[in-house]
């Protein structure tokens, strides 16, 4: 029976008041203003439908409050990478493929599902240590794409460094509109990926994350990047920390995903994230088969707990948010759980870019993987 593993009522804690809550997270409403008022209704009708959530008895999640309670949708829209008023309205459909497939494999792997580790984790390594907040910008996609270039230099390299995702969103171009307008109006882990691939990073200390579009302090050289878009060697820049290309996962396939996770290292995913705001612990099952991608996240290992599989992800709304900043996603075998993202310029597509496309995997978590290429790879 599925009601063994689920949640206790008793594992629900008291939510806060509205009080309580502004004092934890440091807001300065002034009590009666309008701002105040507005805010208090936003809690109040979250902390109501974390409350029924959390009477369920047949619950495989739990509710809990973080400093995302009082935000409005578009603030929140924003926050996953998505601001509609920044964004272009209607156009024609056409064929754009900015961010298709880098590097294809060149032949299918050996290793067989069933020979992979039941679970494995890299919370080993440094970057799972330290989990990003975005803060109002929606830079997801940058931070997902560092994480994970950070990952993979480690693995690489046996030694830890960062990269700085203020950087990735002052400096790289979105000429097409994908996933959002660029900068903190969002764009996709493919575009940060290439512009690392052709012009390095600099690590975080000496670009520190401000949160907002600024000027890029790197003089982008567009002409190099033409001329290593074929594929050739990396220039000097990702070259010295290992790196030699990128790769777009197949969609919506379960075991290049895990297999990935298995073998080389955390993945850059694209995720349904607009039912993620009372996540508190447990292994999330809210999202329906029919998904609106809108978010970057990175997927840093998969498991299993009482029968149940997930994915673990990290975010990058801060360590105080789910499981210290992580959330695991319900897990299902094979391409098994399918849908359809009526919105798909909401995510990853580009300006045009209208039609509904199917989407697979609890939140849409195997729509869209991104992998960089390394010299070679010895995972730990």
């Amino acid at each position: 029976m599925l009601s063994a593993f689920l949640l206790s009522n008793a594992g629900a804690a008291l939510l806060p008041t509205f009080d309580s809550f502004i004092q934890t997270q440091g807001r300065s409403y002034v009590n009666g203003s309008a701002e105040y008022l507005k805010r208090q209704t936003l809690y109040e009708t979250v902390k109501a439908s974390a409350e029924l959530h959390n009477r369920r008895s047949d619950r495989l999640w739990s509710a809990g409050v973080s400093s995302l309670w009082d935000w409005t949708e578009a603030e929140l829209q924003k926050l996953r990478g998505w601001d509609g008023s920044l964004r272009p309205q209607g156009g024609q459909a056409r064929t754009i493929h900015p961010h298709s497939t880098f590097l294809q494999q060149k032949s299918e792997p050996s290793t067989k599902l069933s020979e992979l580790p039941k679970q494995k984790m890299w919370t080993n390594l440094a970057m799972a240590r330290h989990v990003k907040n975005q803060g109002a910008c929606g830079s997801c996609w940058a931070i997902a794409a560092a994480t994970v270039l950070e990952a993979h230099t480690e693995i690489y390299t046996g030694h830890a460094r960062t990269f700085s995702a203020q950087q990735i969103v002052s400096c790289t171009p979105n000429p097409r509109s994908c996933g959002g307008d660029g900068g903190c109006q969002g764009a996709t882990a493919e575009l940060a990926m290439d512009w690392v691939l052709h012009h390095g990073c600099a690590e975080e200390s000496s670009v520190p994350y401000r949160g907002q579009d600024e000027e890029c302090t790197v003089k982008a050289d567009l002409e190099m990047a033409q001329m290593f878009s074929d594929g050739d060697a990396a220039p000097s820049g990702a070259a010295a920390f290992g790196m030699t290309g990128w790769e777009t996962l197949p969609k919506n396939k379960y075991a290049p995903l895990v297999r990935s996770l298995a073998e080389r290292g955390p993945v850059a995913v694209s995720v349904a994230a607009d039912t993620w705001q009372m996540y508190g612990s447990g292994i999330f099952n809210n999202c329906e088969k029919d998904a609106i991608i809108d978010h970057a996240v990175t997927a840093i290992g998969y498991g299993e707990e009482n029968g149940i599989k997930y994915w673990e992800i990290q975010n990058s709304w801060g360590s105080g948010w789910g499981e210290s900043g992580h959330i695991r996603l319900q897990r299902h075998d094979a391409d098994e759980y399918c849908g359809m993202n009526t919105k798909p310029q909401l995510g990853v597509a580009c300006k045009g870019e209208n039609d509904p496309v199917p989407v697979c995997g609890m939140c849409g978590v195997l729509f869209d993987s991104v992998v960089p290429h390394f010299k070679s790879r010895s995972p730990q």
